[in-house]
């Protein structure tokens, strides 16, 4: 309780022992007697005893912050004091030690690593700011605050030092107290982009490709990938922004040489990128057109007017066209047709070349692809020789190391041979010369794509083989995951809260691992690892589309994935609004008496309802959207009336989703 005020004739000397008069301005009560104190550092000093003294010189000792204290005493009073004044005075340079200790919770720290200063005070409350030292120069990081905790996190590396600066509530100092810290910060492992390659094989429009980069850093740093595609006109659009996601696919619709380019960098970076890289590709309309193999079911030389059936089995484009030419003394051309055979039935004897045309519906040249076989016609000749089938007692693909038994079912002839043969990347790698058994056993030892040629001849036939044709057998560590179905309920309206449950079925389940990805709105939300079961739930918490993707693979495959399926969801907020009506108080409308109107619905949640009125042919907004559901209105003249109202859920930025009319005549 100050109730005097205290004076000095010098306001806080620069030097120390200069004699300074203390006194009191305002007396506040005759026949008082007055006492001088001063205090330092908890410690208190009798100045003067009481007195009628207004006054007192005094000799500060020392620099420091002194308090002085007046208390006067009426002279008859019992007690020790009746008033007392106390106020601070500071001699000399002095400031007042107000931090304790400083304390960081690590020396030492990687570039974008945090670091957490806390300041220890001996009084509280008071003020703190906080600045960095950085190559020489001072960085204020926080302004005087109340806060005695800082977190930073620092983007360059080197020798740094924290200093920070304290003052009283009521200090008109810039500081009163300041105290440092000094701390190390280490600089990171270069990022350098070591690979960048597309993982698609075939890089075909309407198809996904993918592309994967790897970099080496520090393994403690969080990197940061971009990816921007740029066309053959050379506009560029991002396919990624900034994420850890380094595996990155997109579909890709048109043909043409694309560049894409891939930024890497540390997410405490300062720099746009650390480092990148940039790849070419080229994207075809369709995967090129190759033509396995083009035989005829019956081998050369043949009889006149015998039938002979021309096939070929190509691979490739996207919608694949056949043209059969047949040159020598009688010409045949098939035209472009879609079916991959072409009965030939050589009505003169003589040699003949029987070329195959093959291109995609799309191409506008003759051809893409073109193959030829030379064939003898003769007048007389043997019982034709015929294959029936060729049966695998295996599913193609096969695995490798397992036996593949082949049955040939063939018809004509007396006594016929068999002779198989297997060639691999057009080299044949097994034979089996002709002999009475119809079957053979062939083992692939590796993976690959093998052909299997099945001949047949008649035991008195002079010729190489009679017929012969060709079976194609894919051998594979092991057999490629697919998905054949995707279970789901029979709904087509998901809201938030609803449970979403699915099932994979494919074969080969034991052996078939599943991944489950799920992306709300674009944005990545949980990934599975591969897994067994087959089994996929989740209980949306909030509205959007979600986009779930399985990836099944076989256990014992190397790559990636063998198979993707998506499933695309619209989550709901709540079910929509419907059945919007109006309803009135009232049967009989009267011109000067009030009308009210009240919406009811089904659906929908903090619903809210605009209403419209038609007076004489014109719509005029008569209420906003609001939770207000009704509308109260007085017709002022007879005629015929309408009121529309719009309702719609709050959250939804859409103009209405549900609305009614209704149609009122006013009588006078």
């Amino acid at each position: 309780m100050n109730e005097m005020n205290i004076l000095f004739n010098i306001e806080n000397p620069e030097e120390e022992h200069k004699e300074i008069v203390v006194s009191i301005e305002n007396e506040i009560e005759d026949n008082l007697d007055y006492k001088f104190l001063i205090g330092m550092e908890g410690t208190w000093t009798t100045l003067k005893e009481l007195s009628a003294t207004t006054s007192v010189l005094w000799k500060p000792e020392a620099d420091a912050k002194y308090s002085i204290m007046v208390q006067a005493k009426r002279k008859e009073s019992k007690k020790a004091f009746d008033f007392m004044s106390k106020t601070e005075y500071v001699v000399g340079n002095f400031y007042e030690k107000l931090i304790s200790d400083i304390y960081i919770d690590k020396k030492e720290i990687m570039v974008g690593e945090k670091i957490t200063l806390t300041v220890e005070t001996k009084q509280v409350p008071i003020m703190y700011r906080y600045w960095i030292r950085n190559n020489g120069n001072w960085l204020l990081i926080k302004d005087y605050s109340s806060e005695n905790v800082m977190t930073w996190a620092s983007k360059y590396s080197g020798e740094q030092e924290f200093l920070v600066e304290c003052k009283n509530l009521d200090s008109k100092n810039i500081f009163d107290d300041f105290m440092k810290i000094q701390f190390n910060v280490k600089s990171v492992q270069p990022l350098e982009i070591m690979k960048f390659k597309c993982l698609t094989e075939d890089l075909l429009s309407g198809r996904e490709l993918v592309f994967d980069v790897e970099a080496i850093h520090e393994d403690s740093r969080m990197i940061l990938y971009k990816f921007i595609k740029i066309n053959p006109e050379g506009d560029s659009k991002c396919i990624q922004d900034y994420s850890t996601k380094k595996l990155v696919s997109y579909v890709e619709e048109d043909m043409g040489s694309y560049k894409l380019l891939c930024m890497a960098k540390d997410m405490y970076s300062l720099h746009e990128f650390d480092d990148r890289a940039l790849i070419h590709y080229t994207v075809k309309p369709y995967e090129e057109i190759d033509i396995q193999s083009f035989t005829s079911d019956l081998s050369s030389p043949q009889l006149c007017d015998t039938p002979i059936n021309l096939r070929c089995i190509a691979r490739g484009g996207k919608e694949l066209l056949y043209k059969f030419k047949i040159k020598g003394k009688c010409i045949e051309d098939s035209g472009y047709i879609r079916k991959n055979n072409y009965i030939w039935t050589p009505s003169e004897a003589g040699e003949y070349k029987a070329c195959l045309w093959v291109k995609d519906s799309s191409f506008e040249g003759e051809y893409e692809k073109s193959v030829c076989l030379d064939f003898m016609i003769d007048d007389i000749g043997n019982t034709n020789v015929i294959i029936d089938d060729i049966i695998l007692d295996k599913k193609n693909p096969v695995l490798i190391n397992e036996v593949v038994h082949v049955k040939v079912k063939a018809t004509g002839g007396t006594s016929l041979r068999y002779g198989f043969s297997i060639f691999e990347n057009d080299t044949e790698i097994e034979r089996i010369e002709f002999g009475t058994h119809d079957f053979a056993d062939f083992t692939p030892g590796k993976s690959g794509k093998f052909k299997l040629e099945v001949r047949v001849k008649d035991k008195y036939s002079k010729r190489e083989f009679d017929c012969h044709a060709v079976v194609y057998i894919e051998a594979l560590v092991c057999i490629p995951a697919k998905i054949d179905y995707i279970l789901m309920p029979t709904r087509e309206y998901y809201m938030v809260g609803d449970t979403i449950a699915l099932e994979v079925i494919s074969e080969n389940t034991r052996n078939t691992l599943v991944n489950y990805i799920l992306k709300i709105n674009g944005h990545l939300v949980e990934q599975t690892n591969f897994v067994q079961h087959k089994n996929y739930e989740l209980k949306p918490k909030s509205s959007g589309n979600y986009l779930i993707e399985l990836r099944a693979k076989n256990k014992a495959s190397i790559e990636e994935y063998d198979c993707m399926k998506e499933i695309k969801i619209q989550v709901h907020e709540t079910l929509p609004i419907t059945d919007t009506r109006i309803l009135c108080d009232k049967t009989n409308f009267k011109a000067n008496e009030a009308i009210t109107f009240v919406t009811e619905n089904l659906g929908g949640r903090d619903v809210v309802y605009e209403f419209y009125l038609m007076e004489k042919e014109e719509w005029t907004l008569a209420q906003r959207f609001s939770k207000k559901n009704d509308y109260t209105f007085m017709p002022f003249t007879k005629g015929m009336y309408k009121v529309l109202v719009l309702s719609k859920n709050f959250y939804k930025s859409i103009s209405y989703e549900d609305y009614d009319i209704m149609e009122i005549e006013v009588l006078e």
